[in-house]
């Protein structure tokens, strides 16, 4: 195997971790969420806005580690865009690096401007 496919597996096996991780956090979030003395669905009879920023100083670690979770799951595919842009450059393929880091700029930028304040 040459150095660029063992950079491959690498970053396989980095995103696999990264998804088994984020699972991780999100179930233990949603089960520290759930009470076996009441019916857990009451809280979703209703719908309530609630700032993330309440959560965290009311106390709220079940909803922070959901969070938590879902941001890295959400941060796995920007990862292996970078990383690819790296593994392009390294195998001498500018065009194909530069794309890779134009892709990465957009997803950042649609990340910006997707952010409601």
């Amino acid at each position: 195997m040459d150095k660029i496919e063992t950079l491959e597996f690498k970053i396989a096996k980095f995103l696999r971790a990264g998804v088994l991780v984020a699972g991780v956090f999100i179930f233990i979030g949603w089960m520290s969420e759930f009470s076996m003395t009441e019916n857990p669905f009451n809280k979703f009879s209703t719908y309530q806005k609630v700032s993330f920023f309440n959560v965290a100083i009311n106390g709220g670690w079940s909803v922070i580690l959901s969070y938590a979770g879902l941001f890295i799951l959400i941060s796995l595919p920007i990862i292996r865009v970078m990383l690819t842009g790296f593994l392009f450059f390294r195998q001498k393929e500018k065009a194909m690096g530069t794309m890779a880091f134009v892709v990465l700029a957009l997803l950042l930028i649609s990340f910006v401007f997707g952010i409601e304040v």
